[in-house]
């Protein structure tokens, strides 16, 4: 994520990283919630098996510069289907769009991402790319592939349910400090409001999450960032199989020279990359 100028863009990036856990508990609920839906999701986690969603989510910085205060705002629909492995996301393929009340909307673009790699493209990336290729690949250079990391774990559910109280059927809801579902006390300043939804079934529907997180000292180039998503969630079981696009499709971002990435990123690939 990223916007307003190189330098600032940057900083969401960073900023993103430290906020996207926001998810939580408080230190002791009035009511305990039940293990079914923990059991539930469990369940679908296994080989062939996936589940659709739509998400909306936003970024909004407040900062100041100049002496002056500044806000920057960054929403994000994404929109796609997710494939399990043995307990994780294996696979994802996903349509997403990204606007900023800087900039405006930016071209919408496809990902596909297994393993540690994404593949991205859209008609003006196809238009840009050498003849013959449609889809740029970008690696992760960790372990692990941020773009699967968009669902909700059985031990992050059931922290959730633990410190959460049922405020009608199927729908819970509970505050934290990102420090108490982190395990963290050095994960910084902030505070977490979630609520999930579950069906007849008890798979969830829905999760809404808003997480403010505040600067831990002078340092930090923000006065506060609050991280907000709400993802739905259907089809849950359905057979479905992602693949990578055909090889002679595809050319690595590290093969792109600067005038090719440059057209590729006003089609609307992501400045950064995908991760």
């Amino acid at each position: 994520m990223k916007l307003f100028l190189a330098g600032l863009a940057a900083t969401v990036a960073a900023v993103c990283a430290v906020a996207v856990p926001a998810q939580a508990a408080s230190a002791a609920s009035e009511q305990a919630a039940p293990a079914n839906p923990v059991k539930a999701l469990k369940a679908q986690l296994a080989p062939g098996k996936s589940v659709k969603i739509t998400e909306s989510s936003g970024i909004t910085l407040d900062f100041t510069a100049d002496d002056q205060a500044m806000q920057v705002q960054v929403n994000t629909q994404t929109v796609g289907t997710l494939t399990f492995g043995k307990g994780n996301v294996a696979a994802a393929d996903l349509r997403v769009r990204m606007s900023s009340r800087q900039k405006g909307p930016n071209p919408p673009y496809r990902v596909i991402a297994e393993g540690r790699n994404a593949y991205v493209t859209n008609a003006g990336i196809a238009k840009a790319l050498p003849s013959g290729r449609s889809w740029i690949q970008s690696k992760a250079s960790g372990r692990e592939n941020a773009i699967l990391n968009m669902d909700i774990t059985p031990a992050e559910l059931q922290f959730m349910l633990n410190n959460a109280s049922e405020v009608a059927t199927g729908q819970y809801q509970g505050t934290a400090t990102l420090a108490d579902f982190r395990h963290d006390k050095s994960a910084g300043e902030g505070k977490v409001e979630f609520s999930l939804y579950f069906d007849e079934r008890n798979l969830l529907t829905r999760t809404v999450i808003d997480t403010t997180t505040y600067p831990d000292d002078d340092s930090t180039a923000y006065d506060q960032m609050v991280f907000h998503t709400d993802t739905k969630y259907s089809g849950w079981g359905a057979k479905v199989k992602i693949t990578a696009p055909a090889a002679g499709k595809v050319i690595s971002e590290k093969k792109l020279n600067a005038k090719t990435l440059k057209a590729a990123i006003k089609a609307g690939y992501p400045e950064s990359g995908p991760f």
